[in-house]
């Protein structure tokens, strides 16, 4: 029973990631009409006193639109490309360690035995592997835009903390993450975003080319403004709508976790003790380098992000999902202050 509605969940969550990105195409769409209809409609010379007759010049407003729809894919898409696939530079250039080649660290050995376990029971290849070695937190990360392409690291602190089975789970789900496709999606929606953020560009030069005081300047400074104020707020709504599909992916993730796995126990044991360290104040350090790609991580950098920015769901739901019967206030959390190493192997 509790398999068949994690099943539903991955399903769900499936079909609100499909709902989210298609909204997020259409205020695209939205912003593009918009813009196109400021630029294209006039008032009449003869009755310009009459704010109802007005004359829309439709050749002028297919232009406008194609020219923006058109700075916004192609600014996209050069983000896109500039980001790259490479799954195993953009771990480095988080700051994480390659750690292929052969270690006399017993925690290392075991992360690699778990790798290729992991890769078996998903039916997939065996990504590079890193470490984050200065993050004490218990965390990890996929990359990559396509399976033969991608990477998974985990923090030090994921290896010293959580037992076999928990930190197998942990991978699991970055598999899940790999195979579902989801470091392409993000790349796409950051692409997106980027391009709105464009139009802030393109406003404040219209903007300010229209304030010279040539014939239509007036206008042509109004719809500068516009879209300045257009592109900010595609811009956020973007933002929203990509921590609202990271949310999302990271519940059907959890789902699939558990399917490879076979052990919802495991992962929900995980994200109690990263519950665990949150609360006693212990390694909750947010580096620089890993803000930037947080909607990319197992979980949140810190417990200060919530609401629509949160690029997670709520840690007692994701558990709640796994572990029907968690009660945090009759549970409590588990103490992370003297918790042991855990052997290698």
């Amino acid at each position: 029973m509790a398999e068949m509605s994690m099943y539903q969940h991955g399903a769900n969550a499936r079909k609100q990631s499909l709902l989210i990105t298609s909204l997020f195409i259409f205020s695209v769409l939205l912003i593009a009409v918009l813009i196109a209809s400021l630029a294209s409609v006039r008032l009449t010379p003869e009755t310009a006193n009459q704010a109802n007759q007005i004359v829309v010049d439709w050749r002028l407003f297919v232009y406008v639109a194609l020219a923006v729809a058109g700075v916004i894919v192609l600014t996209s898409l050069w983000k896109m490309v500039s980001m790259g696939g490479d799954g195993a530079k953009v771990a480095r250039s988080l700051g994480a360690t390659d750690v292929s080649e052969e270690t006399g660290d017993p925690l290392i050995t075991r992360y690699k035995h778990i790798v290729e376990e992991v890769a078996l029971g998903a039916s997939m290849q065996a990504p590079r592997i890193f470490v984050l070695e200065n993050e004490p937190g218990i965390n990890a990360f996929a990359a990559g835009s396509s399976p033969d392409k991608a990477a998974i690291a985990v923090t030090r602190g994921a290896l010293k903390l959580l037992n076999r089975g928990e930190l197998a789970a942990v991978v699991a789900h970055e598999f899940a993450h790999i195979r579902n496709l989801d470091m392409r999606l993000n790349v796409r929606v950051i692409g997106l975003i980027h391009g709105l953020m464009v139009l802030y560009v393109v406003g404040r030069i219209l903007m300010h080319s229209g304030g010279r005081g040539r014939k239509g300047g007036a206008q042509i400074a109004l719809i500068g403004i516009a879209i300045i104020l257009l592109g900010l707020l595609g811009a956020f709504m973007g933002k929203i709508m990509q921590a609202a599909i990271s949310r999302q992916r990271e519940y059907l993730a959890d789902a699939d976790s558990a399917r490879y796995t076979g052990d919802p126990d495991s992962l929900a044991g995980a994200l109690k003790k990263i519950g665990g360290l949150q609360r006693s104040g212990l390694k909750e350090a947010v580096h620089d380098e890993l803000e930037e790609a947080r909607h990319m991580m197992f979980a949140e950098l810190s417990v200060k992000m919530s609401g629509l920015m949160s690029t997670h769901p709520p840690l007692v739901k994701r558990i709640q999902a796994l572990d029907p019967s968690f009660d945090p206030d009759n549970n409590g959390w588990p103490s992370m202050e003297n918790a042991e190493e855990p052997k290698g192997a």
